[in-house]
């Protein structure tokens, strides 16, 4: 389809007082040739760039532009008529025509996150009495960003000792991995004043004491612990659904005589050793324990915290960032670090991940490796589907149900969670269901795992295809 760029050139009345008739009939006789609009959005696949002249051209002619690409080739990416030879491009025009073009066609899109453009700038004309002007001798055509259709993606958690969290952008097919022991507290960027701890991190536990004073010397409480089938263990850890409400560190209230001081249990460290066969190594060095209290500042947060035997104590502002679900900041290091990509850049985590299961008919803490996190704090909502009621060659848009995207399991962050895989009797992929993902932008993905093992047959690998259906 074709769409005209109107680049047109506002001709300047020009003064005739006091000016000679030969200085008059000078100034008539110079053409201006210009861009107007310095960057083009290419929304469609042909598009007609017009150059416009300020008077009608006294003679048939040429103009020769620069072109410069940016992260895309001609003849793989785009093309031109006429033809770009090196370089440069030369444009045609005719005796009395009041402006040139030339067509550019878009081969290929963007994906999203990519920078792909194409600048021509006017560098000479044949004829002698066309002027260039300085500021509108360019434009830019940008290719429009868009979400990849079709992807087979496989993440590396760094071995079957998981020693990363992988999330992933459907959209954008962006993979980003991070240390999975990199932090501990993670700050609530929104309206509400919550911390998050890591799920990621074995045995993390926090317990509120009943006091106020961070100096207040504490020991160590061995049932300050998670992951080791004691139902009394799942309330040092915050709700695996992964809504607000549930954190295990309260609220942070406004009155600063309302926050407690919470013990933590800082967890393990990564197993130095991997395991052997299909099995995973998950448990690592103990990493110690801290004491924090935590209070408002303005519309940001104060951490307190020290080492358990300490009298005296360390305190730092942490920012809301809106950009982010979370601030995360780590207890190990002292410093906020980087560890979710922004919240409307991801949709999938592939981690380790302390989940509940059930034990003598009660819900215990339970460390999963190999689980699929989804953004659900930002909106992102998955439903399952059998392929009793649909294949997933044949499943498209028409079989999407959108309010199957409104129920709590959709919103649980666990909606994919470790029910895409078995361990028992072996590692295995489960073949009987697919995923359906809705993102934050509103792009709707059917998601199918296709393997949990590595080509050594070792764990901390996930394989998965999806294709967009909107």
């Amino acid at each position: 389809m074709k769409k005209n760029v109107f680049l047109f050139l506002s001709i300047i009345a020009l003064s005739i007082l006091g000016c000679s008739k030969d200085d008059d009939a000078e100034t008539l006789s110079t053409i201006q040739a210009a861009f107007m609009n310095p960057e083009v959005n290419l929304s469609s696949t042909e598009t007609t760039v017009n150059i416009a002249f300020s008077s009608a051209a006294t003679s048939a002619g040429t103009i020769t532009l620069n072109v410069t690409p940016t992260n895309v080739s001609n003849g793989i990416d785009f093309s031109t008529n006429p033809a770009i030879t090196g370089t440069t491009i030369t444009v045609p025009f005719n005796s009395g025509a009041t402006n040139t073009s030339f067509t550019f066609t878009k081969i290929i899109e963007a994906i999203e996150g990519e920078t792909k453009n194409v600048k021509f700038t006017i560098a000479s004309t044949s004829l002698s009495n066309i002027e260039i002007p300085s500021t509108t001798n360019y434009t830019q055509l940008n290719f429009n960003e868009t979400a990849i259709t079709a992807n087979t993606t496989i993440a590396e958690n760094g071995g079957n000792n998981l020693p990363n969290q992988v999330y992933i952008d459907l959209s954008s097919g962006t993979e980003t991995a991070i240390s999975r022991t990199s932090w501990e507290l993670g700050f609530h960027s929104g309206n509400e004043f919550r911390v998050v701890l890591n799920p990621a991190i074995n045995k993390l536990a926090v317990k509120q004491l009943a006091t106020t004073n961070i100096d207040e010397v504490q020991a160590e409480d061995p049932n300050v612990t998670t992951g080791n089938y004691i139902p009394s263990g799942s309330i040092y850890i915050d709700n695996p659904y992964g809504n607000l409400s549930g954190t295990s560190i309260a609220e942070i209230s406004s009155v600063d005589s309302e926050n407690k001081v919470y013990l933590v249990n800082l967890g393990q460290d990564v197993s130095t050793t991997t395991a052997s066969g299909t099995g995973t190594a998950l448990t690592g060095d103990d990493r110690g324990w801290k004491k924090i209290r935590i209070l408002r500042s303005g519309n940001n947060y104060k951490l307190q915290y020290a080492n358990i035997d300490a009298t005296t104590h360390n305190e730092v502002i942490i920012s809301k960032n809106a950009a982010f679900n979370h601030t995360f900041y780590s207890l190990i290091t002292n410093n906020i670090v980087t560890a979710e990509p922004e919240k409307d850049k991801w949709d999938l985590n592939i981690t380790p991940f302390m989940n509940y299961t059930q034990y003598n008919g009660e819900n215990v803490s339970y460390f999963f490796s190999d689980v699929v996190i989804t953004n659900a704090l930002a909106g992102t909502a998955v439903y399952s589907v059998s392929t009793t009621d649909f294949s997933y060659t044949d499943f498209n848009i028409n079989n999407v149900n959108s309010t199957n995207f409104s129920t709590n399991e959709a919103k649980d962050r666990r909606a994919i969670g470790s029910n895409w895989r078995s361990t028992y009797p072996a590692p295995s992929v489960k073949t009987n269901l697919f995923y359906v993902l809705k993102d934050t932008a509103g792009n709707i993905y059917k998601i199918k795992f296709t393997s949990m093992l590595n080509n050594a047959s070792e764990r901390g690998t996930t394989t998965f295809e999806y294709s967009k259906l909107n």
